[in-house]
């Protein structure tokens, strides 16, 4: 009877550890994707959207940009299903250390993203900086961008290094 619990369609021979989807020694691509594939896909709509094609997006019609936004925010919530799934499957210690690793990180960056935003509209980074040469703001969104570039080269794996290093 007990041998019932395990076979369930839910559960594999092998919990799931984060690992697997981080770089390293376990890093596993198809796992990356199984759980990050809706995130990926959200990214892409969102970078051409509103970053590289905004001037176009804004000459649509009002029906095909709310379908862009509906777009985007569906791949997030498929996004987190497959996230919630993903942390379903790892043992009970793995499990509460990314939940809460995971709530933490939702929280900071909230409160970032808010700090950040009314601190734009105050006015603090035009003083502090100046205004930006290329006629852009000190939005998040650029910042952010130039953010996460930097720490994917700063933090890329050992195989993407040049060989000239």
């Amino acid at each position: 009877m007990t041998s019932m619990l395990y076979t369930a369609p839910t559960m594999n021979n092998r919990p799931n550890i984060p690992n697997e989807i981080y770089w390293g020694k376990e890093y596993s691509w198809r796992m990356d994707q199984k759980v990050n594939g809706w995130l990926i896909a959200a990214t892409i709509i969102s970078a051409f959207a509103d970053v590289m094609f905004p001037h176009l997006v804004r000459q649509w019609p009002l029906g095909w940009r709310i379908g862009i936004v509906l777009a985007e925010f569906i791949a997030l919530a498929l996004w987190a299903r497959a996230l919630t799934l993903w942390i379903r499957g790892m043992d009970e210690l793995h499990r509460g250390i990314t939940t809460s690793a995971i709530l933490s990180a939702i929280g900071a960056t909230f409160f970032f993203l808010m700090l950040w935003h009314r601190l734009d509209r105050a006015g603090l980074f035009n003083v502090v900086f100046g205004d930006p040469k290329t006629g852009g703001s000190w939005d998040v969104a650029p910042s952010a961008m130039a953010f996460c570039c930097s720490c994917f080269l700063r933090h890329r794996p050992d195989h993407f290094q040049s060989p000239l290093q």
